[in-house]
């Protein structure tokens, strides 16, 4: 895809451009860090014991087998958005025994960029490309603090500024390009909710099933109860099934 895609919300035909943002369809990416996993990290405290008990035991064994299995991702987030990704799964961490702030991204193990490299190469991006809008689900936030919550809230609010998209909007492509609006950005914590930059976090659709059939039928099921208000995530990926060594991921908003 590439370039050809760099620009692609700029070319929607013009009735488009009036929709709601949460009713197009949106391609995004599942676990969109995972290209970058540490394999000398230490396992997550929050992944299931046995996990973290044979890290401390055979991390030559256990480390490698976890970023094997928790890699979704091969490209980086510049090439991803290049490629028209417009939606971004960020699971944040903090690493327990890190005495400074430095935050990370996570999925079993830890990322090698941080959290503030990473955003503010998004935000290069979009300078790059005015048009264009990011949608951003931040979660999970592995061993953080209120304190810490609030520095990274701050960081967020001072990196983006006035691009962020409030709450109170139902954006439309065009409200976005007449605000100058290029960052609709989710926060999964309660200490983002005073924020009016700050959208709560939204419902996300993920079967957990290793057949691909499974996995649309459950999508299926899901349609006829009926879409929630608003953003919501639906995701394609396959959960890996240890047997047949499958682990193909997919994702979209």
């Amino acid at each position: 895809m590439g370039s050809r895609c760099a620009d692609w919300m700029s070319q929607l035909p013009l009735e488009l451009i009036d929709v709601p943002l949460c009713d197009l369809a949106i391609p995004g990416s599942h676990d969109t860090m995972t290209y970058c996993l540490d394999q000398h990290s230490p396992v997550l405290l929050s992944e299931p014991r046995i996990l973290t008990l044979l890290d401390q035991m055979v991390p030559c064994i256990i480390r490698p087998c976890i970023k094997k299995w928790a890699t979704t991702q091969e490209m980086s987030v510049s090439s991803q958005l290049e490629s028209g990704i417009r939606f971004l799964d960020l699971r944040i961490a903090h690493k327990k025994k890190d005495s400074n702030w430095t935050f990370y991204f996570a999925h079993g193990l830890y990322s090698l960029l941080s959290v503030k490299e990473v955003l503010s190469d998004v935000m290069d991006w979009l300078e790059r490309h005015a048009n264009e809008v990011v949608i951003i689900a931040l979660s999970a936030f592995d061993d953080m603090n209120p304190v810490q919550h609030s520095d990274l809230i701050d960081f967020l609010i001072q990196l983006f500024g006035n691009k962020l998209c409030p709450k109170s909007e139902m954006p439309s492509l065009r409200t976005c390009w007449t605000h100058g609006y290029q960052v609709i950005l989710s926060y999964a914590d309660p200490s983002g909710t005073e924020h009016k930059e700050l959208w709560p976090q939204w419902d996300y659709w993920w079967a957990n099933e290793s057949d691909p059939n499974l996995v649309i039928s459950y999508l299926e099921q899901k349609k006829t109860i009926g879409r929630p208000d608003g953003f919501f995530m639906a995701g394609l990926n396959l959960t890996e099934d240890t047997r047949k060594g499958r682990a193909r991921y997919a994702g979209g908003a």
